[in-house]
């Protein structure tokens, strides 16, 4: 990718104060200025501006030279060693130019330039941490300057660090930002060249993240416009041969990649990776290695001693090439090698050695994707020469790229960073985990499955179990209360500026919308830089976050309860069962066999026509068989099963399962579900009629309709509510407004309202209030944003609310994620339309046996048991009535009764020695009377 564009396409040149020092040095200056900006430079103007430059710093000591020119002196002369390709020397003189920094007569505003400079020069050497340091100094300058040349460069600057670190969502908002500032607003044709060439720059770096967010047909549009602005063919022709390849159609990259006919392009880096690729996608394995090892002989690659990620990206495919040639000892060796040239700070040749210092650097997607290659090399080995020390190193080098990719997951700013992280790395995870249970003898059973478990549950919801992290973590970290306000205050700007989006059809207020969008945007995201100078804060939620089973098994999971944790791996699905004392594993079924018969089972239950009666031993029992008849005689032990879903098992009521071909599941146990084994906590009961409980109902006797959203009333909506006995905001009451004044400080909140899901954009997603425009819906974005530690449950009653679209790693991205995500440990949300009526029958019986003292999932099976055995009722007892209520959520803490059968034995062990010693004081007295 050329993205080092920057470099040279915006000027060097700043306004330059009027010179006041003495006259020799004086001129010297201005000399060197004249000759640094000549109208046609060549390699003698420059080099009579370095001498010049070099003569004026020389006089530092003289103390006859004025600061800022000083200043603009070594900044002139490391713009010089970097257009001259010297980045060491163009280092030194930028720093030179810093150390002045202390001196109370240059102006702050005057060090942004070196800072940009130097930020841009270590990106050159590959050097992340320094590069990101020295671009976030000149970020915080920005402020103090006036030029949006400057501050377009640095936006476009911080885009290509963004990219480079897989934050790909924020480099395309870094990139429409540069774009903005200084572009132009007239059609294409009638822009200056220099903004030609700039647009240019801009598309290409937008095109090029939309790319490997794997947004193909959006980077497609991109490039086949760009074709049409007759500027650097030949990156557009490279960029198109990536998408095809991205699409699977090696003969059609190839066709865009041969278009390349310049010597220069031809011969670099990027264009032999991207050669060896296509070959290897077209099985022409030994081509593709010839090509790339005779381009390394021909370049001293094989030997470069300084890390170039380019040069990574050589050693990664060679890998690949080695791996599926069986040649496993030098897929090792080659994964090896791209690790020390993309990490650029690690560089044990060791084998055996990954790096152990993590930091957020470049190239972090293809950092985790060799270390996977070295891993599943290592494994390999080991099958083949039975070496138990590659079977170790291949389980070490796993962990590794897990933990990089954690690491790095932490600094995303972003929800849909994070998930695309975690999506990308999940496949690896599926990989280790099936090494783990397919090589039997390497490890004993036991180490293995909690080892398998263990990554299983590490894969899922990542950018969940970050965000609920940090949130709290912002509270106790140290973080001063301005800063939390002032991104409170961001948050709810960002929030209304969508809203206002969604509600505009001008083109050019769109524009300007979306351009105010990325501001406030970009203005969060500094302030979480800022966040992350705070010390404790980084400390904390970089912290090791490993799953602590025994914990679990020991402190959190009570005698009743069976936790069920799915995985889906490429071709089957794995369930792992743990309780008190044992975690077990079992293969359910091929992945694609199970795919359809849950098909099968949805349309059954949701295509339910009016007035047709369930017929039992169907689909329902066929999954029950499938999914839960290989541990049914476990099942049995247990009262409640905690199920923690994955992939295509993911929006299953399992409470609707026929456990035999005329009972459902919820006869035989309460089910509640759970993100992830991260996070599951115990919850503290609390005495339900002394907390603080609010319900809506805005569409109790109240309708909304315009032409993209049709509200009807809910006239039992009323109904659920009173069944409370709480707060009640009932018809125009029901505003949002209301809501988020009393959210914050209500422990239940029950939303009998109307709620639309977004399959395409989760942050679009809704819940509605009175009186049902666009201002009076609760979007996902901004539930995100709600503080509701307090509540102990939501009760979200309004159609689909735990239906969105479905993430590999993340699962289903719904409103009831949201709620979670601002802090309820405890929702109940629906899979599919709910029925007014039916829906309030089970709220009232569920509020009542909560009331009597059962627990939320205890509550909820008992309400949906009454409703299906209520003959008056009889009408819902079809799945599609009361199925849809599902309820995620934390398991209650032990009590003392938890623990009885424990102090029963300890007191019966203390009577027993009680006992003993009268034994033996009443032989002692017979023996002394005798």
């Amino acid at each position: 990718m050329h993205l080092r564009w920057f470099l040279i396409f915006i000027t060097l040149l700043f306004q330059n104060p009027p010179a006041g020092d003495s006259p020799d040095f004086a001129k010297k200056y201005q000399e060197a200025i004249a000759f640094f900006q000549a109208e046609e430079p060549t390699e003698l103007t420059d080099s009579l501006a370095r001498s010049l430059f070099l003569e004026v710093v020389s006089g530092a000591a003289s103390n006859e030279i004025e600061s800022w020119v000083l200043l603009d002196s070594y900044e002139k002369l490391g713009s010089l060693a970097l257009i001259g390709g010297d980045l060491s020397a163009a280092v030194n003189h930028y720093r030179k130019g810093l150390e002045l920094k202390n001196n109370q007569n240059i102006l702050d505003s005057l060090f942004f330039g070196s800072n940009l400079f130097i930020g841009e020069t270590y990106y050159l050497l590959s050097k992340a941490d320094s590069s990101i340091y020295f671009l976030e100094e000149a970020e915080k300058l920005i402020p103090l300057k006036k030029s949006n040349e400057e501050a377009s460069r640095l936006y476009n600057s911080l885009g290509v660090i963004y990219f480079e670190s897989g934050n790909y969502t924020q480099a395309i908002n870094y990139f429409n930002k540069s774009k903005n500032l200084i572009i132009p607003r007239e059609s294409y044709d009638a822009l200056e060249p220099y903004y030609k060439y700039a647009l240019f720059s801009f598309m290409n770096n937008i095109g090029t993240s939309l790319l490997q967010l794997g947004k193909t047909d959006s980077a497609l549009h991109i490039y086949n416009n760009l074709l049409g602005f007759e500027i650097n063919k030949n990156q557009v022709y490279s960029q198109l041969s990536k998408i095809y390849l991205k699409k699977e159609n090696p003969d059609s990259s190839l066709y865009f990649l041969d278009k390349i006919i310049s010597p220069e392009y031809v011969n670099n880096h990027s264009y032999q990776n991207q050669l060896a690729e296509i070959l290897l996608s077209k099985g022409k394995l030994d081509e593709a290695k010839t090509g790339l090892l005779e381009f390394l002989e021909k370049n001293g690659g094989m030997n470069h001693k300084v890390a170039d990620f380019k040069l990574g990206k050589t050693f990664q495919i060679l890998g690949k090439i080695a791996f599926q040639q069986k040649d496993f000892q030098n897929a090792v060796h080659y994964f090896h090698q791209s690790i020390i040239q993309t990490d650029g700070l690690f560089d044990n040749q060791d084998i055996f050695e990954n790096p152990k210092e993590y930091s957020v650097g470049f190239a972090t997607f293809s950092l985790v994707e060799s270390l996977v290659g070295k891993a599943q090399s290592f494994i390999k080995l080991h099958e083949k020469e039975n070496n138990q020390a590659y079977w170790d190193a291949g389980l070490e080098t796993y962990q590794t790229a897990f933990d990089i990719a954690s690491f790095v997951g932490n600094f995303y700013d972003n929800d849909e960073a994070r998930i695309f992280l975690g999506d990308f790395v999940l496949e690896a995870y599926q990989e280790a985990v099936n090494t783990l249970l397919i090589y039997t003898d390497s490890e004993d059973k036991k180490t293995r499955i909690y080892k398998a478990i263990a990554w299983v549950e590490s894969s899922k919801s990542t950018s969940l179990n970050i965000g609920m992290r940090e949130k709290k973590l912002k509270k106790i970290s140290g973080i001063p209360i301005a800063l939390l306000q002032k991104e409170s205050d961001l948050q709810f700007s960002i929030s209304k500026i969508q809203q206002r989006i969604l509600n505009e059809n001008k083109e050019e207020e769109l524009r300007v919308l979306q351009s105010e969008l990325t501001d406030r945007r970009l203005e969060l995201s500094r302030l979480h830089k800022e966040f992350n100078d705070i010390p404790d804060f980084v400390a904390q939620k970089t912290k090791n976050q490993s799953i602590d089973l025994n914990y679990i098994q020991e402190s959190i999971l009570d005698k009743n309860t069976l936790l069920l944790s799915f995985f889906e791996l490429k071709d089957r699905v794995l369930l792992f069962t743990l309780d008190q004392d044992e975690i077990l594993v079992t293969e359910i079924g091929d992945k694609e066999t199970l795919e359809g018969k849950i098909l099968e089972f949805k349309k059954r239950i949701i295509g339910y026509e009016a007035g047709e009666k369930y017929e039992f031993g169907g689909a329902g029992n066929v999954l029950f068989e499938k999914i839960l008849g290989p541990v049914s005689d476990k099942l049995d032990e247990y009262d409640h099963l905690m199920v923690i879903p994955h992939g295509i098992l993911a929006d299953l009521p399992f409470d609707s399962f026929e456990s035999s071909p005329s009972k459902f599941l919820i006869f035989d146990h309460s089910i509640s579900y759970q993100f992830s084994l991260k996070l599951l906590e115990s919850f503290e009961s609390r005495d339900f009629e002394d907390e603080v409980k609010t319900g809506f109902a805005p569409f109790y006797d109240n309708s909304w309709k315009d032409e993209n959203i049709n509200l009807t009333q809910l006239p039992y909506s009323k109904d659920e509510i009173n069944s409370l006995h709480g707060k009640s905001f009932i018809s125009s009451e029901g505003t949002k407004r209301n809501f988020l004044e009393t959210a914050s400080g209500s422990e239940v909140i029950h939303l009998s309202t109307h709620a639309l899901p977004d399959p395409n954009d989760p942050q679009q997603a809704f819940i509605t209030f009175f009186p049902g425009d666009i201002e009076s819906r609760l979007f996902t974005h901004e539930i995100y944003n709600l503080d509701l530690s307090k509540s102990a449950l939501v009760f979200l009653s309004a159609c689909e609310t735990n239906f969105g679209s479905l993430s590999k790693s993340e699962g289903i991205l719904s409103i009831s994620r949201a709620f979670a995500f601002a802090g309820c440990p405890n929702i109940i949300s629906t899979l599919w339309k709910a029925e007014d009526k039916s829906t309030a029958y089970i709220t009232d019986r569920f509020y009542s046996h909560v009331e009597n003292g059962l627990s939320y999932a205890e509550a909820l099976r008992e309400a949906k048991k009454d409703l299906l055995e209520d003959e008056k009722m009889a009408q819902f007892h079809h799945p599609v009535f009361w199925a849809h209520l599902v309820l995620v959520g934390s398991i209650p803490a032990k009590t003392y009764f938890d623990y009885l059968p424990v102090y029963l034995w300890i007191f019966a062990f203390i009577l027993l020695g009680f006992g003993f010693l009268l034994v033996k004081n009443r032989f002692s007295n017979m023996s002394h009377s005798g």
